[in-house]
């Protein structure tokens, strides 16, 4: 709710009158005292338990589709640091792929897209370990999907193999943290946002890196809503080259 919105609902039923007066200043700042916006999050969860759970689901040729799904979507969100809306508009005609590399073009706007500032590409990295490589799960999990699959969208339903919505997005991602030992009361599925930014930072990953992999544009933004202490500190601070090294080294 807004300044501007409320004049416009106003407006539309004539009272045109109030529209200048104080009032609405006064009530806008009287909801900012009761209800600041404040960070979701005190803390967040560790990365590590994640990771250690995903090696698990290995090798791929024994996982059903569903946790095929559940592991590449988990994987994405923990090594990409990206929105629920930027996932599922990945599509498969804007890849990109190479032996180390997935690269993916976004072909429509974002939430954080305005005129002069387009989203970035989406890279995925191969990593050392099979287990937890995001490009062998990503390239496995298409050939596994190849026949079924009714979109062109990286993230396809395995009921449906349509396009999924962000909340059956969030949904996988509650699965895999509850699956993980995460206290999913505590933390939601957008909170993979902040687990992996966290870890990034906590290992060395520069502030710079951070906010070009998350695609925040203030550092603000990350400070304040995304850095967090974890529940349990995973040991002694490393630098690390890539984000997903960071991420995914636990």
């Amino acid at each position: 709710m807004n300044k501007c919105s409320i004049g416009q609902t106003l407006a539309s039923i004539g009272c045109n009158t109030v529209i200048n007066s104080n009032l609405i200043s006064r009530f806008m700042k009287g909801i900012f005292n009761a209800r600041p916006p404040l960070p979701k999050y005190s803390i967040t969860w560790d990365v590590g338990k994640v990771v250690r759970y995903l090696e698990t689901l290995f090798p791929l040729e024994s996982l059903s589709l569903k946790m095929l799904t559940l592991k590449i979507a988990t994987l994405l969100a923990l090594t990409t640091a990206q929105r629920a809306q930027t996932l599922t508009n990945l599509n498969l005609n804007y890849m990109e792929t190479s032996s180390k590399t997935v690269v993916f073009t976004m072909n429509c706007l974002q939430k954080t897209d305005r005129i002069g500032r387009i989203n970035q590409n989406i890279t995925l990295d191969a990593y050392k370990k099979k287990e937890l490589c995001p490009v062998y799960t990503l390239k496995y999990y298409l050939k596994a999907t190849k026949k079924l699959r009714k979109d062109d969208y990286l993230l396809v339903s395995f009921r449906t193999w349509r396009k999924i919505s962000t909340s059956t997005l969030a949904r996988w991602l509650k699965i895999v943290l509850t699956s993980s030992g995460i206290d999913v009361t505590k933390f939601q599925a957008h909170s993979f946002r902040g687990a992996s930014t966290s870890a990034a930072f906590s290992a060395g990953i520069t502030l710079d890196t951070i906010m070009k992999t998350a695609n925040w544009k203030s550092a603000k933004t990350f400070k304040k809503f995304y850095l967090r202490e974890v529940e349990a500190k995973r040991g002694v601070k490393t630098c690390k080259k890539k984000y997903i090294n960071a991420v995914l080294s636990v």
